[in-house]
Protein backbone atom coordinates (compact mmCIF):
# COMPACT_ATOMS: atom_id res chain seq x y z
CA UNK A 1 0.00 0.00 0.00
CA UNK A 2 1.48 3.37 -1.24
CA UNK A 3 2.35 5.77 1.81
CA UNK A 4 -0.38 8.30 0.68
CA UNK A 5 -2.86 5.48 0.70
CA UNK A 6 -1.93 4.88 4.68
CA UNK A 7 -2.10 8.36 5.34
CA UNK A 8 -5.51 8.67 4.10
CA UNK A 9 -6.74 5.27 5.72
CA UNK A 10 -5.45 6.80 8.53
CA UNK A 11 -7.03 10.24 8.28
CA UNK A 12 -10.38 8.36 7.60
CA UNK A 13 -9.87 5.97 11.06
CA UNK A 14 -8.86 8.87 13.15
CA UNK A 15 -11.95 11.03 12.08
CA UNK A 16 -14.50 7.82 12.24
CA UNK A 17 -13.14 7.31 16.32
CA UNK A 18 -13.75 11.55 16.45
CA UNK A 19 -17.17 11.30 15.43
CA UNK A 20 -18.07 8.01 17.46
CA UNK A 21 -16.81 9.87 20.39
CA UNK A 22 -19.83 12.11 20.11
CA UNK A 23 -22.21 10.14 17.50
CA UNK A 24 -24.56 8.11 19.49
CA UNK A 25 -26.88 6.00 17.38
CA UNK A 26 -30.40 5.70 19.21
CA UNK A 27 -32.81 2.94 17.96
CA UNK A 28 -36.15 2.79 19.30
CA UNK A 29 -38.00 -0.72 18.71
CA UNK A 30 -41.75 -0.70 17.90
CA UNK A 31 -44.11 -2.93 17.27
CA UNK A 32 -47.79 -3.28 16.77
CA UNK A 33 -50.28 -1.46 19.41
CA UNK A 34 -47.32 0.34 20.54
CA UNK A 35 -47.57 3.57 22.75
CA UNK A 36 -47.03 6.31 20.12
CA UNK A 37 -45.69 8.43 22.52
CA UNK A 38 -43.32 6.56 24.42
CA UNK A 39 -41.61 7.39 20.86
CA UNK A 40 -42.13 10.50 19.52
CA UNK A 41 -41.37 11.76 23.47
CA UNK A 42 -38.19 10.51 23.78
CA UNK A 43 -37.68 11.01 20.15
CA UNK A 44 -38.12 14.49 19.62
CA UNK A 45 -36.07 14.51 22.90
CA UNK A 46 -32.71 13.92 21.33
CA UNK A 47 -33.82 15.43 18.23
CA UNK A 48 -33.82 19.03 20.14
CA UNK A 49 -30.99 18.51 21.55
CA UNK A 50 -29.36 18.44 18.07
CA UNK A 51 -30.60 21.56 17.50
CA UNK A 52 -29.31 23.22 20.30
CA UNK A 53 -26.05 21.90 19.72
CA UNK A 54 -26.22 23.50 15.89
CA UNK A 55 -27.06 26.61 17.67
CA UNK A 56 -23.85 26.19 19.40
CA UNK A 57 -22.29 25.60 16.19
CA UNK A 58 -21.78 22.11 17.12
CA UNK A 59 -22.23 18.81 15.41
CA UNK A 60 -25.41 16.83 16.38
CA UNK A 61 -24.87 13.99 18.73
CA UNK A 62 -27.79 11.27 18.13
CA UNK A 63 -28.97 9.44 15.40
CA UNK A 64 -32.34 7.93 16.03
CA UNK A 65 -33.96 5.22 14.00
CA UNK A 66 -36.83 3.35 14.43
CA UNK A 67 -36.74 -0.32 14.04
CA UNK A 68 -39.78 -3.28 13.92
CA UNK A 69 -39.76 -6.55 12.47
CA UNK A 70 -39.49 -5.06 9.11
CA UNK A 71 -39.33 -2.05 7.90
CA UNK A 72 -42.07 -0.27 6.95
CA UNK A 73 -45.67 1.13 8.26
CA UNK A 74 -46.55 0.45 12.11
CA UNK A 75 -49.82 0.83 13.29
CA UNK A 76 -49.60 2.28 17.39
CA UNK A 77 -52.62 1.54 19.66
CA UNK A 78 -54.19 5.04 18.93
CA UNK A 79 -54.28 4.28 15.06
CA UNK A 80 -51.17 6.45 14.32
CA UNK A 81 -49.02 5.00 11.65
CA UNK A 82 -45.13 5.27 11.87
CA UNK A 83 -42.32 4.12 9.57
CA UNK A 84 -39.81 2.26 10.58
CA UNK A 85 -36.77 2.38 9.19
CA UNK A 86 -34.88 -0.81 10.16
CA UNK A 87 -36.05 -4.28 10.65
CA UNK A 88 -34.46 -5.33 13.90
CA UNK A 89 -32.84 -8.39 12.16
CA UNK A 90 -30.49 -5.75 9.85
CA UNK A 91 -29.07 -4.09 13.40
CA UNK A 92 -26.43 -6.22 14.39
CA UNK A 93 -24.51 -3.86 16.09
CA UNK A 94 -24.05 -0.07 15.66
CA UNK A 95 -26.58 1.13 18.87
CA UNK A 96 -25.43 3.31 21.05
CA UNK A 97 -28.73 3.04 22.81
CA UNK A 98 -31.16 0.96 22.65
CA UNK A 99 -35.51 2.07 23.75
CA UNK A 100 -37.81 -0.24 23.59
CA UNK A 101 -41.52 1.50 23.40
CA UNK A 102 -44.48 0.23 25.50
CA UNK A 103 -48.41 -0.39 24.60
CA UNK A 104 -50.63 -2.67 24.50
CA UNK A 105 -49.15 -5.03 22.14
CA UNK A 106 -46.20 -5.44 24.21
CA UNK A 107 -48.25 -8.79 25.97
CA UNK A 108 -48.00 -10.12 22.28
CA UNK A 109 -44.81 -9.05 21.50
CA UNK A 110 -43.00 -10.93 24.45
CA UNK A 111 -44.23 -14.22 22.95
CA UNK A 112 -41.95 -13.32 19.69
CA UNK A 113 -39.39 -15.31 20.28
CA UNK A 114 -36.77 -14.26 17.48
CA UNK A 115 -36.92 -10.22 18.43
CA UNK A 116 -36.02 -11.72 22.21
CA UNK A 117 -33.79 -13.42 20.70
CA UNK A 118 -32.51 -10.14 18.96
CA UNK A 119 -32.72 -8.01 22.23
CA UNK A 120 -30.78 -10.37 24.38
CA UNK A 121 -27.91 -10.37 21.69
CA UNK A 122 -27.80 -7.04 20.89
CA UNK A 123 -28.31 -5.54 24.33
CA UNK A 124 -24.17 -6.76 25.48
CA UNK A 125 -23.41 -4.37 22.38
CA UNK A 126 -25.24 -1.19 23.63
CA UNK A 127 -24.48 1.01 25.90
CA UNK A 128 -27.39 1.61 27.25
CA UNK A 129 -30.57 -0.85 27.38
CA UNK A 130 -33.94 1.88 27.73
CA UNK A 131 -37.52 0.69 28.16
CA UNK A 132 -40.44 3.28 28.42
CA UNK A 133 -43.45 2.58 30.42
CA UNK A 134 -44.40 -1.03 29.65
CA UNK A 135 -41.42 -2.03 27.36
CA UNK A 136 -40.22 -3.04 30.41
CA UNK A 137 -42.14 -6.25 29.96
CA UNK A 138 -39.54 -7.17 26.76
CA UNK A 139 -36.77 -5.76 28.96
CA UNK A 140 -37.71 -8.55 31.92
CA UNK A 141 -39.21 -11.40 29.01
CA UNK A 142 -35.27 -11.64 27.45
CA UNK A 143 -34.13 -11.22 30.62
CA UNK A 144 -32.32 -8.50 31.11
CA UNK A 145 -34.45 -6.92 34.63
CA UNK A 146 -33.23 -10.27 36.17
CA UNK A 147 -32.11 -9.16 40.01
CA UNK A 148 -32.13 -5.16 38.88
CA UNK A 149 -34.50 -2.61 40.01
CA UNK A 150 -36.94 -1.20 37.58
CA UNK A 151 -40.05 0.56 36.90
CA UNK A 152 -43.01 0.54 34.45
CA UNK A 153 -46.56 2.61 34.68
CA UNK A 154 -47.87 2.23 37.95
CA UNK A 155 -51.22 0.40 36.48
CA UNK A 156 -48.92 -2.11 35.70
CA UNK A 157 -46.20 -2.58 38.32
CA UNK A 158 -48.04 -4.63 40.42
CA UNK A 159 -48.48 -7.38 37.23
CA UNK A 160 -44.57 -7.05 36.58
CA UNK A 161 -43.30 -7.85 40.45
CA UNK A 162 -45.85 -10.82 40.35
CA UNK A 163 -44.73 -11.82 36.96
CA UNK A 164 -40.96 -11.60 37.74
CA UNK A 165 -40.44 -11.74 41.32
CA UNK A 166 -36.55 -11.40 40.66
CA UNK A 167 -37.16 -7.84 39.91
CA UNK A 168 -37.08 -5.20 42.51
CA UNK A 169 -40.27 -2.98 41.18
CA UNK A 170 -40.23 0.27 42.42
CA UNK A 171 -44.37 2.17 41.13
CA UNK A 172 -43.06 5.28 42.88
CA UNK A 173 -40.51 6.41 40.57
CA UNK A 174 -40.64 8.26 37.19
CA UNK A 175 -37.65 6.26 36.26
CA UNK A 176 -34.91 3.71 37.38
CA UNK A 177 -31.56 3.09 36.43
CA UNK A 178 -29.79 -0.12 37.40
CA UNK A 179 -26.19 0.05 36.04
CA UNK A 180 -26.54 0.70 32.21
CA UNK A 181 -30.03 -0.67 32.37
CA UNK A 182 -32.99 2.30 32.75
CA UNK A 183 -36.74 1.48 33.07
CA UNK A 184 -39.14 4.80 33.35
CA UNK A 185 -42.96 4.85 34.09
CA UNK A 186 -46.08 5.71 31.44
CA UNK A 187 -45.70 7.48 28.17
CA UNK A 188 -44.20 10.97 28.94
CA UNK A 189 -41.95 9.38 31.48
CA UNK A 190 -40.30 8.69 28.61
CA UNK A 191 -39.28 12.65 28.33
CA UNK A 192 -38.34 12.60 31.49
CA UNK A 193 -35.87 9.58 31.37
CA UNK A 194 -34.59 11.15 27.75
CA UNK A 195 -33.67 14.66 29.29
CA UNK A 196 -31.58 12.63 31.79
CA UNK A 197 -29.76 10.77 29.21
CA UNK A 198 -28.88 13.81 27.40
CA UNK A 199 -27.67 15.36 30.79
CA UNK A 200 -25.54 12.48 31.08
CA UNK A 201 -23.86 12.96 28.13
CA UNK A 202 -24.10 16.40 26.90
CA UNK A 203 -24.23 18.18 30.54
CA UNK A 204 -26.64 20.35 32.19
CA UNK A 205 -26.96 23.14 30.57
CA UNK A 206 -27.53 21.82 27.11
CA UNK A 207 -30.48 19.55 28.84
CA UNK A 208 -31.94 22.74 30.40
CA UNK A 209 -32.06 24.27 27.16
CA UNK A 210 -33.82 20.87 26.06
CA UNK A 211 -36.50 20.98 28.61
CA UNK A 212 -37.30 24.60 28.26
CA UNK A 213 -37.72 24.34 24.37
CA UNK A 214 -40.69 21.67 25.22
CA UNK A 215 -42.01 23.26 28.31
CA UNK A 216 -40.94 20.31 30.83
CA UNK A 217 -39.50 20.60 33.96
CA UNK A 218 -35.73 19.48 34.23
CA UNK A 219 -36.82 16.90 37.05
CA UNK A 220 -40.78 16.66 37.48
CA UNK A 221 -41.55 17.39 40.92
CA UNK A 222 -42.61 14.02 42.80
CA UNK A 223 -43.04 10.34 41.46
CA UNK A 224 -45.39 8.13 39.97
CA UNK A 225 -47.67 8.06 42.91
CA UNK A 226 -49.22 11.18 42.65
CA UNK A 227 -50.79 10.68 39.59
CA UNK A 228 -52.59 6.56 40.71
CA UNK A 229 -56.09 6.78 40.42
CA UNK A 230 -58.05 6.92 43.35
CA UNK A 231 -59.04 4.57 45.85
CA UNK A 232 -61.27 2.00 44.49
CA UNK A 233 -62.62 -1.69 44.85
CA UNK A 234 -61.43 -3.06 41.65
CA UNK A 235 -61.19 -7.11 42.63
CA UNK A 236 -64.18 -7.70 45.07
CA UNK A 237 -63.25 -9.62 47.77
CA UNK A 238 -64.95 -12.90 47.82
CA UNK A 239 -66.97 -12.12 50.94
CA UNK A 240 -69.82 -9.93 50.63
CA UNK A 241 -69.80 -8.33 53.43
CA UNK A 242 -65.91 -7.36 53.06
CA UNK A 243 -66.86 -5.56 50.07
CA UNK A 244 -69.18 -3.82 51.45
CA UNK A 245 -67.53 -2.77 54.14
CA UNK A 246 -64.56 -1.16 51.32
CA UNK A 247 -67.26 0.56 49.84
CA UNK A 248 -68.40 2.15 53.03
CA UNK A 249 -65.20 3.18 54.42
CA UNK A 250 -64.51 5.32 50.83
CA UNK A 251 -67.99 7.03 52.06
CA UNK A 252 -67.13 7.71 55.05
CA UNK A 253 -63.34 8.52 55.48
CA UNK A 254 -64.33 11.05 58.39
CA UNK A 255 -65.61 7.91 60.27
CA UNK A 256 -63.73 6.18 62.81
CA UNK A 257 -62.09 3.68 60.63
CA UNK A 258 -60.23 2.03 63.84
CA UNK A 259 -59.75 -1.62 63.71
CA UNK A 260 -62.01 -1.73 66.95
CA UNK A 261 -64.58 0.00 65.35
CA UNK A 262 -64.37 -1.97 62.03
CA UNK A 263 -64.40 -5.15 63.36
CA UNK A 264 -67.51 -3.95 65.87
CA UNK A 265 -69.62 -2.84 62.70
CA UNK A 266 -68.75 -6.76 61.00
CA UNK A 267 -69.53 -8.23 64.44
CA UNK A 268 -66.10 -9.77 64.68
CA UNK A 269 -63.04 -10.18 67.51
CA UNK A 270 -60.52 -7.76 66.07
CA UNK A 271 -57.98 -10.42 65.95
CA UNK A 272 -60.47 -12.57 63.54
CA UNK A 273 -62.15 -9.21 61.51
CA UNK A 274 -57.92 -7.62 60.62
CA UNK A 275 -57.33 -11.73 59.46
CA UNK A 276 -60.62 -11.82 57.30
CA UNK A 277 -59.72 -8.27 56.08
CA UNK A 278 -56.24 -9.07 55.10
CA UNK A 279 -56.95 -12.14 53.10
CA UNK A 280 -59.90 -10.53 51.54
CA UNK A 281 -58.29 -7.76 50.14
CA UNK A 282 -54.38 -8.21 50.69
CA UNK A 283 -54.14 -5.33 52.88
CA UNK A 284 -54.77 -4.29 56.69
CA UNK A 285 -58.07 -2.13 57.46
CA UNK A 286 -55.49 0.52 58.15
CA UNK A 287 -53.90 0.87 54.83
CA UNK A 288 -56.75 0.82 52.92
CA UNK A 289 -58.50 3.49 55.61
CA UNK A 290 -55.62 5.53 54.99
CA UNK A 291 -55.93 5.42 51.25
CA UNK A 292 -59.60 5.92 51.38
CA UNK A 293 -59.39 8.89 53.49
CA UNK A 294 -56.28 10.50 51.41
CA UNK A 295 -58.15 9.76 47.66
CA UNK A 296 -60.84 12.06 49.41
CA UNK A 297 -58.69 14.85 50.06
CA UNK A 298 -57.46 14.56 46.79
CA UNK A 299 -61.23 14.73 45.22
CA UNK A 300 -61.75 17.77 47.60
CA UNK A 301 -58.02 19.50 46.72
CA UNK A 302 -59.02 18.57 43.00
CA UNK A 303 -62.59 20.19 43.23
CA UNK A 304 -63.57 22.36 45.87
CA UNK A 305 -61.38 25.61 47.71
CA UNK A 306 -62.01 24.47 51.15
CA UNK A 307 -58.74 25.16 53.25
CA UNK A 308 -56.33 22.17 53.90
CA UNK A 309 -56.83 22.17 57.40
CA UNK A 310 -60.96 21.91 56.50
CA UNK A 311 -60.21 19.04 54.36
CA UNK A 312 -57.80 17.38 57.11
CA UNK A 313 -60.98 17.62 59.42
CA UNK A 314 -63.65 16.31 56.88
CA UNK A 315 -61.56 13.48 55.74
CA UNK A 316 -60.96 12.01 59.02
CA UNK A 317 -57.39 13.33 59.46
CA UNK A 318 -57.48 15.04 62.31
CA UNK A 319 -55.64 17.88 61.54
CA UNK A 320 -53.50 19.37 58.84
CA UNK A 321 -49.99 18.22 59.84
CA UNK A 322 -51.00 14.42 59.98
CA UNK A 323 -52.38 14.40 56.37
CA UNK A 324 -49.54 16.34 55.09
CA UNK A 325 -46.87 13.63 56.39
CA UNK A 326 -50.19 11.01 54.85
CA UNK A 327 -49.34 12.76 51.18
CA UNK A 328 -45.84 13.25 51.64
CA UNK A 329 -45.59 9.09 52.07
CA UNK A 330 -48.05 8.24 49.43
CA UNK A 331 -47.39 10.47 46.72
CA UNK A 332 -44.58 12.30 47.48
CA UNK A 333 -46.26 15.35 47.46
CA UNK A 334 -47.91 17.86 49.77
CA UNK A 335 -51.63 18.54 49.69
CA UNK A 336 -50.49 22.00 48.55
CA UNK A 337 -48.30 21.08 46.09
CA UNK A 338 -50.99 18.72 44.72
CA UNK A 339 -53.55 20.55 44.74
CA UNK A 340 -51.32 23.26 42.50
CA UNK A 341 -50.64 20.79 40.05
CA UNK A 342 -53.92 18.62 39.73
CA UNK A 343 -56.76 21.35 40.55
CA UNK A 344 -59.39 21.58 38.36
CA UNK A 345 -59.65 24.79 36.00
CA UNK A 346 -63.60 23.98 35.83
CA UNK A 347 -63.60 24.92 39.89
CA UNK A 348 -61.08 27.22 39.64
Amino acid sequence: MALEDRGMEKHCSDALRQESAHFRRVGFLVYPDCQSLDLSGPFETFHWANLMLSVLRKPPAYSSVVIAQEAGSVLTMSGLQIVASHSYSEMVEGLDTLVVVGGLGCEAITEDSALLRWVRSIAPRTRRIVSICTGAFILARAGLLDRRRATTHWTYADRLAKAYPSIEVDASRIFVRDGNVYTSGGITAGIDLALTLVEEDLGRELMLGVARALLVFPRRPGGQSQFKGHTSVIEKPLRADVSELQTWMLAHPEADLSVPALADRMAMSERSFSRLFRNETGETPAEFAERARADAARAKLEHTNSSIEVIAMECGFGNAERMRRTFQRLFDASPAEYRARFRSTLDA
